[in-house]
């Protein structure tokens, strides 16, 4: 089980389990707003913009609908709630329902998807059929981004915890590295809603156990950098899910201060929204909601939502089999 990851306890323990659970979403709201207005700027472009930094959520995201790392991680955490599995063809649904309502910040590989559905392809078959139309390479990091609620869910549960990962990215994200980031960053914020932060390694070596790809497992060691300036976060490689992964890995060793740890991630240039967004839940489950400005909730639209959610979750996963 994840307990088994030799793992350290966190000396910053928040006060309750409800405040890591809280903490997690709402981390990923606000790392997701706060890094929306530098999307895909280089480090330099962000310091030669912003000279002061990065330390405010846009006011104009209270009247704007959830970006899409939000609202499909509220997507998967609500089939979650609802079937306590995920299902590619709810899934599909779900989320070709919030494209047609929605869809801000929908990424090129999940329009795609999206697109095939809506022309009747079955939702066995439309990430697979583009992903090798282009060139049974694209692995973006849209399912990474929204992956955190299954921690939520399966926490303590280690098998359901990779399987669910690896189908909540499958709908949309054939790549299996997409899966396999997924699941790892889910392990860091299984280990950090348990009070405990698992260390890069252990996570490396839960990958190496589960047959995950080399390449995955490299990505994973090459997180223990001490400066994230390491992760090159805003190369060509931007979008990458293994760059995601590697943002919200990097936290667990080096994000003592949720309000610093973050605004370094965001200040680091890149992927911003979907990097705040990954670096925010993993934050948040190590910090606990405490830790959070107030004055960055505030600027995040139907809080509470969140809020009631990840109480949900959180009963959720303690709930005994029925």
């Amino acid at each position: 089980m994840l307990e088994t990851l030799g793992t350290q306890p966190d000396r910053n323990r928040p006060k309750s389990l409800r405040d890591r659970y809280r903490g997690t979403l709402l981390g990923l709201a606000v790392g997701n707003a706060l890094g929306l207005p530098v999307e895909s700027w280089s480090k330099a472009e962000i310091r030669r913009r912003f000279p002061g930094g990065i330390r405010e959520v846009d006011p104009a995201e209270l009247d704007l609908p959830w970006d899409d790392d939000l609202a499909q991680a509220v997507i998967i955490a609500e089939a979650i709630l609802e079937h306590d599995t995920l299902d590619r063809g709810d899934l599909a649904a779900r989320l070709t329902e919030w494209a047609s309502s929605n869809g801000r910040g929908m990424g090129s590989q999940t329009r795609a998807v999206i697109n095939a559905l809506r022309h009747g392809m079955a939702p066995s078959e439309a990430a697979r059929v583009v992903w090798e139309r282009e060139g049974g390479s694209a692995a973006g990091n849209g399912a990474v981004m929204r992956c955190a609620p299954v921690a939520m869910r399966w926490r303590t549960d280690e098998t359901r915890l990779r399987e669910e990962s690896e189908r909540s990215a499958e709908v949309t994200h054939h790549d299996p590295r997409c899966g396999w980031s997924a699941y790892a960053v889910n392990l860091a914020i299984a280990g950090a809603l348990g009070g405990r932060r698992t260390s890069i390694d252990s996570i490396a070596r839960a990958l190496v156990d589960a047959e995950v790809g080399p390449h995955t497992i490299r990505a994973v060691r090459r997180a223990a950098t001490p400066s994230i300036d390491g992760l090159e976060l805003d190369g060509s490689s931007s979008g990458f899910t293994l760059k995601a992964m590697q943002v919200g890995l990097w936290c667990l060793e080096n994000g003592d201060e949720f309000e610093k740890t973050l605004l370094t991630v965001v200040h680091a240039g890149g992927d911003t929204d979907t990097n705040g967004a990954v670096a925010g839940a993993v934050l948040g489950a190590i910090h606990g909601v405490e830790a959070i400005p107030d004055r960055w909730v505030r600027g995040i639209p139907r809080a509470e939502r969140l809020l009631s959610i990840a109480d949900r979750l959180l009963e959720r996963s303690e709930a005994l089999p029925s």
